[in-house]
């Protein structure tokens, strides 16, 4: 039976002998059915769903009841798999093995007595809405749920959400009023970030005293409020006042959201320093005066500054004439320098000046001239190898006017740059004298002339005057010869000689010079004074004509006597009488003379007796007593007559 209708039934026999050699035999049989088999369902069937499931699987239909004249080929139904939720007709169909075949139905209800099953959507995180801190418009999703039947959906979501966790509850029902929910957690959060009020800083190149001061940033936020923090950074540059501030204003809000602004403050010194100080000016100065370097400083705008001082010193005419250029440099911290440069141009104007005190002007007297004072000198700015001092004394004086005069001293100095002054000092010199008492040998009067030169200094000049103070008669001075043989000797003298005093007037060193002389002359020859050369007067004529006016004792008058004479009348009556009558050298009746003092001219001391005291002419006799002679008294007649 192949299953075909008609059946064919081919059957073979084969035969095959013992050498293997086989034949075949085909037999044909064909078998008509033509007979329907019967079929009985099973019962209907009810089942719930699969649990989770809108439908039912593994739905036992119990097997029909079949038939067949022949046999049954095959039975069929048309059952699905799964089921789903209500009726379901299944058929069932038998069929013989020649093709006839017979149906029947069997339903099977499938019931839907479970909850459906629901997934919730995924939680959603939403951002809260522009401006807001809510949102709106959130897109839950759909739940997945699955039913037998048709589900519908609700939630409970708010129409706006607020930040944070929302919880939402779905709720799924079938249409057998099943139901389930589930939960979905919509997290609002906040990704707007604050917003700064106020304008932003933006990025600027500034000088370092400009640095503006940081501003003060605030900041909303669409969920409240907003903290605002506020930090700097330096990146230093080149130098100190060089360099970049990075400030930074952070805007945190209440979920941690920043806002961040940025400002880049480009710092640069491009300022150079400035002096603090008035600045000093050029000037000229004496070289004594030279100003010691003010003390500057300087400011900078960015910070400190630092003031260096040189001096150059440029050489002019002479040692003490210069200038000095003085420059100071203010330099701050990145290097930017100013520069104040003073012209000081020194000179040297100032003549030496004397420190050794001494007087401008003296009165003094020629013998005590003073010497001229070692006057020491400084300069304000020489040393004092460097001055140069030139002295010379100059004189008024004359040799030949005796007058008073001065002495001039002038000291001229010179400093190195030839600055000179001339300093004076006058000397009044009063032409006194100074007298030198020289005492000569003694001198025999028959020596002959001397020359008085011999007995001055050598030092003196021999232009002076010579004049005889006092000496003897007779003696003769020609200039500086002195001449005594010409004497007048007298008693006295002869005994004692004459002392000649000669004064020599000349000039010496600026003074008067007065050499006084003493020279005794002796008489050195021996003398007649004996009796026999004794004259004495015969007779007197006083009356004026120097011839005989006078009684005298003459020839003795170098003895050295001493002449005590009395007077008297016929009568015996004294009518002169001298105790140191004047000798007189031997005289001749006719020569003139002039009586000597205390001599008698014929008077008498008493006025009343002749004219005027005269006596009467006649004779008289005369007593005289030469003492110290050894000779006895002397006595005689006197004529007494007027011619």
């Amino acid at each position: 039976d192949n299953g075909s209708n008609p059946e064919i039934i081919t059957r073979t026999y084969s035969v095959t002998d013992i050498c293997e050699n086989s034949i075949n035999v085909t037999q044909t049989i064909t078998v008509n059915d033509t007979t329907n088999p019967t079929i009985t369902c099973p019962s209907n069937v009810s089942v719930n769903v699969d649990a989770g499931s809108c439908e039912a699987s593994s739905v036992n239909l119990g097997t029909p009841i079949t038939d067949d004249n022949c046999s049954v080929d095959t039975v069929t139904n048309d059952a699905p798999t799964i089921f789903p939720l209500g009726d379901t007709i299944v058929t069932w169909t038998v069929t013989d093995i020649a093709g006839n075949s017979a149906i029947c139905t069997q339903t099977v209800t499938v019931v839907d007595d479970a909850a459906p099953t629901i997934a919730c959507p995924i939680d959603v995180t939403v951002n809260v809405d522009a401006g807001l801190c809510t949102a709106t418009n959130v897109d839950l999703g759909t739940p997945n749920a699955s039913d037998c039947t048709a589900v519908t959906y609700s939630n409970d979501a708010p129409s706006v959400f607020p930040q944070g966790d929302t919880i939402v509850e779905w709720t799924v029902t079938d249409l057998a009023g099943n139901s389930v929910t589930c939960t979905q957690v919509v997290t609002v959060i906040d990704n707007i970030n604050p917003t700064f009020v106020e304008a932003l800083p933006a990025d600027t190149t500034v000088e370092c005293s400009e640095i503006p001061e940081a501003e003060v940033l605030t900041a909303t936020d669409n969920c409240g409020s907003a903290e605002v923090t506020f930090g700097e950074e330096r990146i230093d540059g080149s130098c100190a006042s060089n360099f970049t501030l990075v400030r930074t204003w952070t805007a945190t809000d209440t979920s941690g959201l920043t806002t961040i602004h940025t400002q880049n403050i480009t710092v640069q010194d491009t300022t150079r320093p400035e002096f603090v100080e008035d600045l000093p000016e050029d000037i000229t100065v004496e070289c004594d005066a030279v100003p010691n370097a003010s003390t500057l400083t300087a400011t900078d705008n960015c910070g400190d500054a630092s003031v260096s001082l040189s001096d150059v010193i440029t050489p002019g005419n002479c040692a003490n004439n210069y200038t000095i250029t003085r420059t100071w440099i203010a330099t701050d911290a990145c290097g930017l320098i100013t520069s104040h440069v003073q012209i000081i141009t020194v000179q040297d104007t100032t003549a030496p000046v004397p420190t050794t005190t001494f007087d401008e002007e003296l009165d003094v007297s020629c013998a005590d001239v003073p010497d001229a004072p070692a006057l020491e000198f400084s300069d304000n700015c020489s040393t004092t190898a460097g001055i140069t001092v030139v002295f010379e004394e100059t004189n008024t004086f004359d040799e030949n006017v005796l007058v008073d005069y001065q002495i001039i001293r002038t000291w001229t100095v010179t400093d190195e740059c030839a600055n000179q002054e001339t300093y004076t000092q006058t000397l009044n010199v009063s032409l006194d004298e100074v007298l030198l008492d020289v005492v000569a040998p003694d001198l025999c009067f028959d020596e002959g002339a001397v020359d008085l030169n011999n007995f001055t200094p050598d030092t003196l000049n021999t232009n002076g005057t010579w004049e005889l103070l006092e000496g003897g008669t007779g003696v003769t001075l020609t200039d500086n010869i002195f001449d005594p043989t010409n004497i007048e000797w007298d008693s006295n003298t002869v005994q004692t000689g004459i002392n000649h005093k000669f004064r020599y007037t000349t000039t010496d060193q600026g003074c008067i010079s007065i050499t006084d002389i003493d020279v005794t002359v002796n008489y050195c020859t021996v003398l007649p004074c004996g009796e026999n050369d004794i004259v004495i007067s015969k007779a007197i004529t006083p009356n004026g004509d120097l011839i005989n006016d006078f009684f005298y004792i003459s020839g003795i008058d170098l003895c050295g006597f001493t002449a005590n004479i009395k007077i008297f009348n016929r009568w015996g009556a004294l009518v002169f009488e001298s105790n140191q009558y004047p000798l007189i050298p031997t005289i001749k009746p006719k020569d003139k003379l002039l009586p000597p003092g205390g001599s008698w001219l014929g008077n008498s001391p008493k006025s009343s007796i002749g004219n005027k005291g005269k006596l009467p002419n006649g004779t008289y006799y005369y007593i005289i007593n030469l003492e110290n002679s050894g000779l006895k008294p002397l006595t005689g007649p006197i004529y007494l007559g007027t011619k």
